[in-house]
């Protein structure tokens, strides 16, 4: 469906009500909200958040996570009666409307999201425990990079595995480098993850030791480089440490972790 549609607020509310939670037209209709921003939109959500029935609840909140998705979050409409209307629902007597409202508190990610996220952080449900990875990402408060390191070692593999990205691309205040955000604690939570039996959180550790420029990590990045099954991920965390456009050429990426390697083994020390 094409997100500029005519349909009416009213119209395509009764739409993502539809089918299973997870069926694509539901979605599109829930997009299609959220692009249109209005009034209009938000009061129907604050009505359906009322109702008995959960997936109005639930949508309500899929809703409000992104109302007025694409601008800038100064011009975001309704956006902290959305932080609100979340937070509040992280309570609700159904699961799919907690997890709706940790997923809207990870897009909407205001210092009162990541604070109630935070109270969740113990919740048994790992979808809760998902939005709460995703929502923590990029947060330079000490209690979500500690959250943030404890969730590596989650029972869930996605949730590992998100965490292990967080994690593996963080950066501190002022810097967009990802690794950037550095400490002993976080290269051992990844090198413990370079033997996670799912293979997605196993590629994040390596990238995020060798962002820091781990000898190891950036030995086993050039073997992967220079074999015949890289990925894209490979490319894109040897740009990063050498500093280069994404677009750089594997054969220059490849010579740049040869240098980098080099230089360390001259100069007989572990890499800055």
């Amino acid at each position: 469906m094409d997100p500029k549609t005519n349909q009416s607020a009213a119209e395509l509310f009764l739409k993502s009500f539809a089918g299973d939670y997870d069926a694509e037209s539901a979605w599109d209709a829930v997009l299609a909200l959220r692009l249109q921003g209005s009034d209009e939109v938000f009061e129907l959500a604050m009505e359906y958040i009322r109702s008995a029935i959960p997936i109005h609840r639930a949508r309500s909140l899929d809703v409000l996570a992104q109302l007025g998705a694409g601008k800038p979050r100064s011009e975001r409409p309704h956006f902290e009666a959305s932080v609100s209307t979340a937070r509040k629902h992280l309570a609700d007597s159904d699961p799919i409307v907690v997890q709706s409202a940790a997923w809207a508190l990870a897009h909407l990610r205001d210092d009162r999201s990541i604070e109630a996220l935070l109270e969740m952080k113990h919740c048994p449900d790992p979808d809760v425990r998902h939005a709460i990875a995703c929502g923590l990402h990029g947060s330079n408060k000490p209690e979500a990079i500690q959250r943030l390191i404890e969730l590596m070692d989650d029972t869930d593999e996605n949730v590992r595995d998100w965490e292990t990205f967080a994690i593996g691309t963080s950066t501190i205040e002022g810097s967009m480098q990802p690794g950037a955000l550095d400490s002993p604690e976080i290269r051992d939570t990844l090198k413990k993850r370079l033997a996670d039996p799912f293979p997605d959180a196993r590629d994040e550790a390596l990238w995020g030791l060798a962002r820091r420029k781990d000898p190891s990590a950036l030995q086993a990045l050039l073997d992967r480089l220079n074999s015949e099954t890289w990925i894209a991920g490979d490319e894109m965390t040897a740009a990063d440490v050498l500093g280069l456009s994404h677009q750089t050429s594997v054969d220059e990426l490849r010579e740049g972790l040869r240098k980098v390697l080099n230089l360390n083994h001259t100069a007989g020390k572990p890499i800055a």
